[in-house]
């Protein structure tokens, strides 16, 4: 319930960072560039500072939500998925996954 889908998250699963951008958050560009340019630089911080033996991979998180992030939270429930576009609808968008990199995000971000 933490995750609301008008904001844009970055969340540390240990061997992966998400971030999440909510269904609603479309209109948080600068939000956005600050998030993707945060998790670069916490990548490798992260590796450095807290002894982690790699530098964690940085996922951008468009549609549903990885299997591996759900397990960073103990009541996970699908229905209360930020990246669900409409709920209401019956749709079932919430189990597809569209995810990018973050390296392809940054890239379209520059051009």
């Amino acid at each position: 319930m933490d995750l609301l889908p008008t904001n844009i998250y970055v969340v540390d699963a240990f061997f992966e960072l998400y971030i999440v951008v909510g269904s609603h958050a479309q209109s948080q560009y600068a939000s956005f560039h600050n998030a993707l340019d945060f998790a670069q630089e916490y990548a490798i911080l992260a590796s450095s500072m807290e002894d982690r033996p790699f530098v964690p991979i940085s996922t951008v998180v468009l549609e549903g939500i990885p299997r591996d992030m759900k397990s960073v939270f103990r009541k996970w429930q699908d229905a209360l998925s930020p990246t669900i576009t409409n709920a209401n609808a019956g749709l079932k968008r919430g189990r597809s996954l569209k995810v990018v990199s973050l390296s392809q995000a940054l890239q379209a971000l520059s051009g």
